[in-house]
């Protein structure tokens, strides 16, 4: 009997063993890519280096000179231009309304994507993305660090309203209704939208095609 019981204490004990291995959270680390930046602060300030992925509210700055590294606060920053593979890449603070926290309209550091009368702006977040992998042979709970963007049509006078990613029925009456928010005054572009190459994975192209019709009007 006794030794009944002991061999069920040792099938429990890997059993549990094996449920932990699989439950037990590690925290993998990805290389982060510092650029070429220069910073403008609020107080004038002027910060030449280079900068981890400018995301969340703060970011890591690497001084040219001193090679000292310290955080920047993103609300202290009035402007930035970072140079990256695809060009320099122009930073300033914008109004926006949040969709994930039930339209508050709150203000954010983001990126000109196309910049215009209308102009597509980019905000990145750093959120943490618990994933399963196979970790020294081991099924294992990983947890990563992602940078999520969104998008955001930005007229001068209004916060800026986020491009609906995905094409799911109500994601395309959305970004149909977004269009004509922004682009009524365009019937010939508004007229494409919703065809091949004018969908919400179009955005780029479409601003950039509204800016240039609005320029030749004026």
């Amino acid at each position: 009997m006794n030794c009944l019981i002991n061999r069920y204490k040792v099938q429990f004990l890997a059993f549990l063993m094996l449920v932990l291995g699989i439950s037990a959270c590690q925290t993998i680390g990805k290389k982060v890519k510092y650029y070429a930046t220069e910073i403008t602060l609020k107080n004038g300030a002027v910060l030449k280096g280079s900068t981890s992925p400018i995301a969340g509210d703060n970011f890591s700055f690497k001084d040219a000179q001193t090679s000292s590294n310290s955080i920047i606060q993103s609300k202290d920053v009035q402007s930035i231009i970072k140079q990256t593979p695809e060009g320099p890449k122009e930073y300033a603070q914008f109004t926006i309304i949040n969709n994930k926290k039930r339209g508050k309209v709150e203000t954010v550091l983001a990126a000109y994507e196309v910049k215009g009368e209308v102009s597509l702006i980019a905000h990145e977040t750093k959120e943490h993305i618990r994933k399963t992998k196979d970790v020294n042979n081991r099924m294992t709970f990983v947890e990563e660090t992602e940078l999520i963007k969104r998008l955001y049509l930005k007229k001068q006078t209004e916060p800026g309203a986020e491009v609906p990613a995905g094409n799911k029925k109500t994601q395309v009456e959305e970004f149909n209704e977004l269009a004509v928010n922004h682009f009524a005054d365009a019937p010939a572009l508004m007229a494409k939208i919703g065809g091949p190459g004018y969908e919400a994975k179009d955005i780029k192209k479409i601003v950039a095609e509204y800016n240039q019709i609005k320029a030749k009007k004026n």
